[in-house]
């Protein structure tokens, strides 16, 4: 694996610099300008985030013939200006790397907890919530685990989405190990919340988009067919159904198990089947929610100075974003 710190990432760099540095292009887009003139979108990785560049005057033609194409890694030089309150990129030039040690590995973007440390801790928490109803059935953490163990590549290297958060190799895995650890505590607050239900359920909420996006190597996610048709609401509770059929679970608590997946998006305008109607339901809604909204505000700071706020308002958040200068 190539030494990447010595460079600058974009969350490193400034406005008014110029950031020279090898990059993983990971998509190459043309556009039309104003002036009806073609440009080129790059979208770049530096390995720990990622951004969209715009080189003008060309076409993604004229950059196929030098070499440049999807998931290329490149030498490329940026000039670091200002946009909607956000760091703006773009690319004064741009070439394919002349150094053969560094490989596309080196670019893909993780997260900050490593994914054997996730997947274990996880596995841990489940089997330490089992709850057997008295000896009658079979635990709902034996459910959990038996299904992440029967998907586990894929489980710990999933993308969360193909935009919005948690957008990463393994974001699926972050997503779920971040939810669990707020549903534990929570659980330390509100008596009335069932643990293990809260438990499993953080680990099995999204298991559907397993099947409903199809991650690359670099973690870039995009739908199958099954998610356009069915979603990964669908393809999670029918997941359950098919394996807690004919067997010993306590079946109050798969049909509360299959109704959190099925409202976790809160209303039917954001894609609930169902809106929740268990306290179990609700938690993981709301825990859902905001672990999306950090998300996006850890996502957007990586690229915005301390003590400034956007233009407008990012995707999928409702308010200006403001950095405070604490960040310094």
């Amino acid at each position: 694996m190539a030494d990447l710190s010595q460079y600058k990432s974009f969350s490193e760099s400034h406005i008014g610099e110029t950031l020279k540095r090898p990059l993983l292009v990971s998509a190459v887009n043309e556009s039309l300008a104003r002036n009806g003139k073609p440009y080129v979108k790059l979208t770049l990785k530096d390995g720990l985030s990622e951004t969209t560049a715009a080189m003008f005057d060309t076409t993604a033609g004229a950059l196929e013939e030098m070499g440049i194409v999807n998931n290329c890694i490149c030498d490329v030089e940026l000039s670091v200006g200002e946009y909607q309150g956000a760091k703006n990129f773009k690319i004064v030039s741009v070439s394919v790397c002349r150094d053969n040690n560094i490989r596309i590995s080196d670019f893909v973007r993780m997260p900050p907890v490593p994914i054997d440390t996730m997947y274990n801790d996880m596995c841990d928490k489940i089997k330490s919530c089992a709850d057997d109803c008295g000896g009658k059935y079979k635990p709902l953490s034996d459910l959990a685990i038996e299904l992440m163990e029967h998907y586990k590549e894929k489980y710990m290297t999933s993308s969360a989405a193909v935009s919005m958060h948690h957008n990463i190799r393994g974001g699926l895995l972050y997503h779920s190990y971040r939810m669990m650890k707020a549903a534990d505590a929570l659980c330390g607050v509100y008596s009335i919340l069932d643990r293990e239900l809260m438990i499993c359920g953080t680990a099995l909420h999204d298991i559907g988009k397993l099947w409903e996006y199809r991650t690359s190597e670099v973690g870039d996610a995009d739908f199958t067919s099954a998610g356009i048709m069915f979603g990964h609401i669908y393809l999670g509770a029918s997941l359950i159904k098919k394996f807690t059929d004919g067997k010993n679970y306590n079946m109050e608590k798969v049909q509360m198990l299959i109704h959190m997946i099925l409202s976790h998006h809160g209303t039917r305008e954001w894609g609930a089947v169902v809106c929740p109607s268990t306290p179990e339901a609700f938690a993981l809604h709301y825990i859902d929610n905001i672990d999306a909204k950090i998300y996006m505000c850890e996502d957007h700071f990586e690229q915005m100075e301390s003590g400034t706020i956007t233009d407008k308002k990012p995707f999928g958040l409702d308010n200006r974003l403001y950095k405070s200068k604490l960040f310094d």
